[in-house]
C-alpha cells in the first residue's frame, strides 16, 4: 500500500472562562449542554462522563466514528481522543488549556489525521481542508464561549 503522510491540522481558540470552567465542558456527556448537534452514544464510562478508558460514537455527515478517551488530565487540562472511522482513518485528537488571565483561557488544539490507505487520504484531505477545519473550530470556539458567559446553547 502507498500510504500519504498523515494530515496535522492545528488551531487556537480563546476561551473566556477558566481552565477550571472549561475543561469539564470537554465531554461527549457535557457538550450536549453548549454544542448544537452534538449527538453521541455512550458505550463505556466507568463515572458516566469523560475519563481515560471512556468509549463512545458518533454519527454525522462525515460519518460513524469510535472514540477513545486516552488522556485525560485534570491537574493539567489536557486530553487527548483517539477516533476511528472503520478501515479508514484514525484521528488523534489532543486538547491542552493554558490560563492567559483572568477568565481568558487559550484551547491549543491539534487533531492528527491518519488515513489508512490511499482512497482514504484522498478523502481526508477533501474533507478536511484547513478552512474547513478552521470553520469547525471557530464554531466550537464561539458555541463555548457563549456557553459561558450565558450558561445555555447558542443556537
Amino acid at each position: 500500500m502507498d500510504q500519504k503522510e498523515k494530515l496535522i491540522r492545528k488551531y487556537q481558540q480563546i476561551l473566556e472562562g477558566t481552565k477550571e470552567e472549561i475543561f469539564p465542558l470537554l465531554c461527549p456527556v457535557r457538550e450536549k449542554e453548549w454544542l448544537q448537534d452534538w449527538e453521541y452514544k455512550m458505550i463505556y464510562s466507568e463515572s458516566g462522563f469523560a475519563e481515560k478508558g471512556c468509549i463512545f460514537e458518533t454519527n454525522n455527515n462525515y460519518g460513524s466514528f469510535q472514540w477513545v478517551v486516552t488522556e485525560h488530565d485534570k491537574d493539567n487540562h489536557k486530553l487527548q481522543f483517539i477516533k476511528v472511522r472503520a478501515n479508514d482513518i484514525y484521528v488523534i485528537i489532543d486538547i491542552d488549556l493554558t490560563e492567559k488571565g483572568e477568565k481568558l483561557t487559550l484551547g491549543n488544539i491539534q487533531y492528527t489525521f491518519i488515513p489508512l490507505g490511499n482512497e482514504a487520504a484522498e478523502i481526508m484531505y477533501r474533507e478536511n481542508t484547513e478552512e474547513a477545519f478552521n470553520k469547525h473550530m471557530e464554531k466550537w470556539e464561539d458555541s463555548l464561549n457563549y456557553y459561558l458567559k450565558h450558561a445555555k446553547m447558542l443556537l
